[in-house]
């Protein structure tokens, strides 16, 4: 019997992959307005639907839970290892250069929504599977993939894959960052609001823009009651990378602060609390050697006929606590301005030297032949949702602020590599957890 060789399957059978993932990438599997078959939208669930049609044509037998999460499975054994990922997208946006829902190929790099976070990561993990489905291997464990579609809104799937199903005993999520994450920041969101009582707000007529919590908005327009028209241009980048982005709240702040009366204050306050990305004029000078500097980050923009309103999120560093920060908030608030709490995601922490953290941290070291020491994260991801789980990928040491923009890539070289830590990393914790 030939030994088996996984790079040489994978160049196999790699073309046949690509063709998968690029009918997996056109589904724009954005979040809609739920339907009684259909808990996240329509899109969301015909995603879903399409990988279980083609994890099923590879041999594999398919669930669905609640038509918002399915799952698949290698080997019979009770207890499981789990992989799980998500197939929702956030919406496409402006500015890109080819369609992003086609996937495009240029030299080295995957281009369209999802290829990063998170169709093709989960899709990779399917296929390092069937390469093991296909040598027929005896393993101690179970191993499943898991599909959600509701990742990028709030993860309210995963609980209903928890009522139904047993937790799997370890595994990861591959939808953050290489090598493996041990603990992961607290975020808190929260909304600032200015009620305007003194008529000076009727001086803008609108504000309107890119605005989004998952990510900094890089395009606004402010429309002014004696007819002038501001347009205001930054730079894109994720919520949980403020820093790699131009912010086009801190420039209609800049601007609008020399507005009359309320209306003046209120953007006066955002000019100085805009001036960086760690909070220091909230006092959040928090860091720990773990975690690093606290990260501040607006949002979204919002005016009424009688308010102005932010939205913020922090994430803090792990040996800070929801308390500590919230006091803080409330001793640096103007008074007359009311806070609202919109998220709350505590930090999540499990111990490095837990063996399947050991395990993600060798095979890591094994295939990419670098340090892999075990490592904290800005990003909020399914590790929270799911028991026994921690992040595992796809970006490697040195990739930031690729997922939630325009042009979001992948490249193909990585997702190689990605496929074979994926493979190796499923078949050791199976035999040895």
């Amino acid at each position: 019997m030939s030994v088996f060789n996984f790079k040489t399957a994978l160049k196999q059978q790699e073309p046949t992959f690509l063709k998968i993932l690029a009918q997996v990438i056109a589904v724009p599997s954005v979040q809609g307005s739920a339907k009684p078959d259909a808990p996240f939208g329509v899109e969301p669930k015909r995603v879903l639907t399409t990988v279980l049609n083609i994890a099923e044509k590879m041999g594999f037998e398919t669930h669905s839970v609640n038509n918002c999460v399915g799952w698949v499975q290698y080997g019979e054994a009770p207890e499981y290892i789990a992989v799980l990922g998500h197939l929702d997208v956030v919406a496409a946006g402006t500015g890109w250069d080819t369609d992003p829902f086609k996937l495009t190929i240029k030299d080295d790099y995957m281009y369209g929504r999802g290829t990063l976070d998170n169709k093709g990561p989960i899709m990779g993990a399917l296929f390092a599977l069937k390469l093991i489905k296909e040598q027929s291997l005896n393993l101690k464990h179970s191993i499943r993939l898991i599909f959600g579609t509701n990742e990028e809104s709030g993860s309210a799937d995963i609980p209903f894959y928890n009522q139904a199903e047993q937790a799997p005993i370890g595994g990861f999520t591959p939808d953050c960052k290489y090598p493996v994450v041990y603990a992961e920041r607290g975020m808190l969101g929260f909304r600032v609001t200015a009620e305007i009582t003194d008529g000076s707000l009727a001086n803008i007529r609108s504000i309107t823009g890119d605005f989004n919590g998952s990510y900094i908005p890089d395009a606004a327009v402010v429309n002014l009651s004696d007819g002038m028209t501001k347009n205001y241009v930054g730079k894109k980048a994720p919520s949980n990378a403020p820093d790699l982005g131009v912010n086009v709240i801190k420039q209609i702040a800049a601007d609008l602060k020399k507005q009359a009366g309320q209306t003046g204050e209120f953007f006066n306050w955002l000019n100085v609390i805009l001036q960086d990305t760690t909070g220091k004029a909230f006092g959040f000078e928090y860091q720990d050697q773990a975690s690093g500097m606290t990260q501040f980050s607006l949002s979204i923009l919002t005016k009424t006929a009688t308010t102005l309103a932010v939205d913020v999120r922090v994430r803090y560093p792990v040996s800070e606590t929801r308390t500590q920060l919230v006091d803080a908030i409330k001793a640096k608030l103007p008074a007359g301005l009311i806070l609202t709490i919109t998220r709350d995601f505590p930090s999540m922490y499990k111990d490095p030297t837990l063996p399947m953290i050991q395990i993600m941290q060798r095979t890591y070291e094994q295939v990419m032949q670098t340090d892999g020491k075990p490592v904290t994260t800005t990003g909020i991801t399914y590790a929270r949702s799911l028991p026994n789980i921690v992040a595992f990928g796809p970006s490697f040491p040195g990739q930031r602020g690729i997922a939630h923009k325009e042009n979001e890539w992948l490249k193909l070289s990585d997702w190689r590599k990605m496929m074979e830590i994926d493979y190796l990393t499923m078949i050791s914790l199976a035999n040895e957890l």
